[in-house]
């Protein structure tokens, strides 16, 4: 159902009133925030007021907000059960067989990767990359641990790439200096932070492309993101498999892009990290 909604807004958007138009633009990029919203919230943050809102749910046919609302409720529950499931597995599963099913059940997700759709996206993350002029990589919490993965392989053999992290006391300095042909990747699933939702926007709203590798398309980042790269990160098995292996494909699209140079870089890397004894010898 909310995603006949969704449709609805994007095909008869032009026909809307102006105030029908605000409040269409908020849920939108706040799908999440509408299931627990009130009606006199909503209506602050869309500076209309609550008999507008009425008429707006009664105009896609429902009785009224309350109606209109659990449309994004049901979805809501839905996004949040992946975690449910996983808690539900620790405190009833079996001891037994744990790797074997954890094991199955990526194998599972990775087969579901659209692998046609996602191959011409990350042609087209690898063409708007080359042409940025810095790269920002952008993951919080859970997330964190693949965009660091990401920025950590990708700095080796490419410059103009900067891992943005919550919490650090710099991060306002590199939005401040960010310009129009830098490039964001963010790397979120829900739940989504609220750090990683601003600074997505924060990009957007400057006028830079966003790409994001997320669980859904029909999401607060999907719906501002230029580039959307979906993959599932598990039910029982909480798992972010499916997502370094899209990574990984990246990064030899990459690499394999512009062959010599990346060697080139990569053989210099080797000549400093022995000169200065980096890595301990077996």
């Amino acid at each position: 159902m909310k995603k006949e909604v969704l449709n609805y807004f994007e095909n008869n958007y032009e026909k809307l009133s102006k105030s029908f138009k605000k409040i269409v633009n908020f849920i939108k990029h706040n799908q999440s925030l509408v299931s627990f919203m009130s009606i006199n919230e909503l209506a602050n943050e869309t500076g209309t007021s609550p008999a507008t809102i009425t008429r707006f749910s009664k105009s896609l046919g429902f009785k009224g907000y309350p109606e209109f609302q659990e449309v994004f409720q049901k979805e809501m529950e839905k996004e949040t059960s992946q975690m449910k499931e996983f808690r539900e597995s620790i405190a009833d599963g079996q001891k037994e067989n744990i790797l074997a099913d954890i094991i199955k059940t990526n194998i599972e997700l990775l087969e579901e990767i659209d692998l046609i759709t996602v191959e011409k996206q990350l042609d087209q993350a690898v063409e708007w990359i080359k042409s940025s002029r810095k790269l920002y990589v952008l993951g919080a919490r859970g997330s964190y641990s693949l965009a660091y993965y990401l920025y950590f392989m990708l700095k080796e053999f490419r410059e103009g790439v900067e891992l943005m992290i919550s919490g650090a006391s710099d991060f306002t300095d590199r939005l401040l200096y960010s310009e129009k042909d830098d490039l964001l990747l963010t790397i979120s699933f829900h739940p989504y932070t609220n750090f990683t939702c601003q600074v997505t926007e924060f990009f957007k709203e400057q006028g830079n492309k966003v790409i994001t590798m997320t669980d859904k398309k029909d999401s607060r980042l999907g719906n501002i993101s230029d580039l959307v790269i979906t993959t599932k990160n598990g039910g029982r098995a909480y798992t972010f498999v499916p997502g370094i292996v899209i990574l990984n494909a990246l990064l030899f699209k990459l690499g394999m892009d512009n062959k010599e140079g990346t060697m080139e870089k990569l053989d210099k890397l080797k000549n400093i990290t022995d000169k200065f004894n980096i890595y301990a010898k077996n």
